[in-house]
């Protein structure tokens, strides 16, 4: 690839194209698996975040539009959710169960929840930045953070840039920066992509659409637990322009060889049957991270924290 064609990508990183090639059959993700296709994405997003910021209205920080849900007491835990979810997407059980014996902290990222006006785009290592920042605003020290999917992603980070900020990663349901990568079918993520249909009410739509990435027949045995999860997406809806600057900042996120100067304790955690994240991402990871640590959960798939809760609480209170 020539320079130029990397100019034109990182273009189409900041312009409507991007829309488009979110939304097209283009399988984007897999693009990305090439190292200069992702870094020039990410140059693009950074690029646009700050012509933004030179922009004479834009006023509002960083540090004072992301927001925080915070409960119990202990040693700090920092949950940090996927592409499209708040804070408020936790199972209230699990999250119930740290908190007896864990000051919890579960971050809105950047265009989601309560966060959902920060200053826009996005790249990875600035979500992580986020984080670092509410890490410090609170004096937690040294929290065990745990990250699911894009939230795994932003852990990595963490890890990777500020290890002296944390004392523990758990990994669940995600994957290693490019080119280390492996995508799920094209379909998978168009599928997310899409908008309700007519006469097809929101919650109904994510409910349908998030059991489509679990378990085979979690949703089925379990529609309480798919439910609980749609209502919470749906009290504070990400809006569309946030969902596409997420994505965008997980397809530009690359560097996998920066995995092995990771010192920080790890656990990876997988679903056998996750179709959004595949299983040989976490068990690259694994391999990936010096020393880390691998669980993988039979016939779990994505929403992880949904399909095996107490499975989840216990590895963050390292009794597994």
């Amino acid at each position: 690839m020539t320079s130029r064609q990397g100019t034109r990508l990182a273009w189409i990183a900041t312009s409507g194209a991007a829309r488009l090639a979110a939304t097209s059959p283009v399988d984007l993700l897999a693009l990305t698996r090439n190292p200069l296709v992702a870094s020039s994405l990410e140059h693009g997003i950074r690029f646009q975040a700050d012509a933004g910021r030179l922009h004479v209205g834009c006023r509002r920080t960083a540090e004072s539009a992301i927001h925080h849900h915070e409960g119990g007491t202990g040693p700090a835990v920092v949950l940090l959710n996927g592409w499209t979810a708040s804070g408020l997407v936790w199972p209230a059980a699990m999250v119930a169960e740290l908190e007896r014996d864990h000051r919890v902290v579960r971050i809105d990222n950047r265009g989601s929840g309560w966060s959902r006006h920060a200053p826009r785009p996005y790249t990875i290592g600035g979500l992580a930045r986020d984080a670092r920042d509410v890490i410090d605003r609170l004096g937690l020290e040294r929290p065990t953070v745990m990250g699911l999917s894009m939230g795994g992603m932003i852990a990595q980070e963490l890890a990777m840039r500020w290890p002296d900020r944390i004392g523990r990663v758990v990994l669940l349901g995600t994957r290693p920066p490019s080119p280390e990568d492996v995508a799920p079918p094209a379909r998978v993520t168009a599928s997310l992509l899409a908008s309700p249909p007519p006469g097809v009410t929101l919650r109904t739509f994510l409910r349908e659409g998030w059991a489509t990435v679990a378990g085979p027949g979690f949703g089925r045995d379990h529609p309480e637990a798919v439910d609980e999860m749609a209502k919470a997406i749906a009290r504070r809806p990400t809006p569309r322009f946030a969902v596409l600057d997420q994505a965008r900042a997980i397809a530009g996120w690359h560097g996998a060889y920066r995995l092995r100067r990771v010192t920080v304790p790890t656990t990876v955690v997988h679903g056998a049957e996750d179709p959004l994240i595949p299983v040989i991402n976490g068990m690259r990871l694994a391999q990936l991270v010096p020393g880390a640590r691998y669980v993988e959960l039979p016939g779990v798939g994505h929403l992880v924290p949904y399909e095996a809760p107490s499975r989840v609480a216990a590895i963050v209170a390292d009794r597994f």
